[in-house]
């Protein structure tokens, strides 16, 4: 039988301790759909289509990003934690700062 690929993942609890686990491919991705989710509702406080628009997906795309169908790809990681940290990133990307990327 062969044996499964594993991914060491650590993670940060709300007290600020490291917890080391290990996960298949498929546990992660369904991981880190549900921090993706997370991050969209609760630290950016946006709609699923205003999060596609910002990064330039559809929200299809979007969706089965959420519903681990997909993998996210690690640039958009990136671009949320800049949208998270940088609240300027987060305006311009949405429209609230009246700068579209797309047009650029």
């Amino acid at each position: 039988m062969k044996n499964a690929q594993t991914y060491r993942v650590t993670r940060i609890d709300g007290c600020g301790k490291r917890l080391i686990s290990r996960m298949s491919e498929k546990q992660l991705q369904k991981y880190r759909a549900s921090r993706l989710k997370r991050v969209r509702t609760d630290d950016l406080g946006l709609t699923q289509k205003e999060l596609a628009d910002a990064v330039g997906v559809n929200l299809r795309t979007l969706q089965d990003w959420e519903r681990g169908r997909t993998a996210m790809p690690k640039t958009v990681e990136v671009l949320l934690s800049l949208m998270k940290d940088m609240p300027s990133v987060k305006s311009k990307l949405t429209n609230h700062g009246n700068t579209n990327l797309k047009a650029a």
